[in-house]
């Protein structure tokens, strides 16, 4: 991230982050946080001093942020690295994606080469099947920002719609492609984009818990009322 940065204020700020998540007291998950929705005094722990910083700070990181953004909308096409459905006003719902979680990766935490975009769907199911297990047993599914990677080495994507119906259906080819499609939970994927196209009630039940999902995902805290979310999703297309 420090290459998007573009004045003195903005890379002393990211570099005081860096240091602090990478040699403590905080974490990649609260340094990020102080990233993402900066604050004057981030309490991080009751029984520590806050982070504090100052107005010109506070501008530098929310200007830095919106760098990042456009760089990874641009780069990515506004699309979901994991599923490649479209994100943003006239998508569903992402978030800045750390492919290797920064809560088991600290020192990657505002590394650009790390970050991508992951749709609300993805993030989640992401968060709870692949980034604990990370550090022990490496990345099992799709890295969408290593070297050379070609999306259709490992699953070949077919979007098919007209008028009155919408078909997408993924096959993977690989095993990471595989693990991918299954830990992703991309079979809700293509159940869901048809149900939706023939049934505007569901999609409208859709489009809310999208909202609510994405809403939640925005606190770390609340990766349980998330997960729940998610589950109750997939049970609906499955009976839908």
């Amino acid at each position: 991230m420090m290459t998007l940065a573009t004045t003195e204020v903005e890379k002393a700020a990211l570099r005081r982050l860096s240091q602090l998540a990478v040699n403590g007291p905080l974490t990649g998950t609260t340094a990020w946080r102080c990233f993402s929705s900066p604050v004057a005094r981030y309490r991080y722990d009751e029984n520590q001093p806050p982070v504090v910083f100052n107005a010109n700070e506070l501008a530098a990181l929310k200007s830095l942020k919106k760098l990042v953004v456009d760089h990874l909308e641009f780069k990515a096409r506004r699309a979901c690295a994991y599923c490649k459905r479209p994100v943003g006003h006239y998508g569903y719902g992402w978030h800045i994606e750390h492919v290797y979680p920064k809560a088991s990766y600290p020192e990657r935490t505002f590394a650009l080469g790390n970050l991508t975009i992951g749709c609300t769907d993805c993030n989640q199911w992401k968060a709870a099947r692949v980034d604990r297990g990370t550090l022990t047993g490496g990345l099992t599914i799709i890295d969408p920002v290593a070297n050379g990677f070609r999306y259709g080495d490992h699953i070949n994507l077919v979007h098919l719609a007209t008028e009155e119906i919408c078909f997408v259906k993924y096959r993977p080819t690989s095993e990471t492609g595989r693990a991918t499609y299954n830990k992703l939970q991309f079979a809700d994927i293509e159940r869901s984009t048809i149900i939706d196209s023939v049934n505007d009630d569901l999609a409208a039940l859709h489009r809310r818990m999208n909202d609510a999902l994405a809403n939640v995902q925005a606190s770390d805290s609340e990766s349980e009322l998330g997960a729940l979310l998610c589950t109750l999703r997939s049970r609906i297309y499955r009976l839908g």
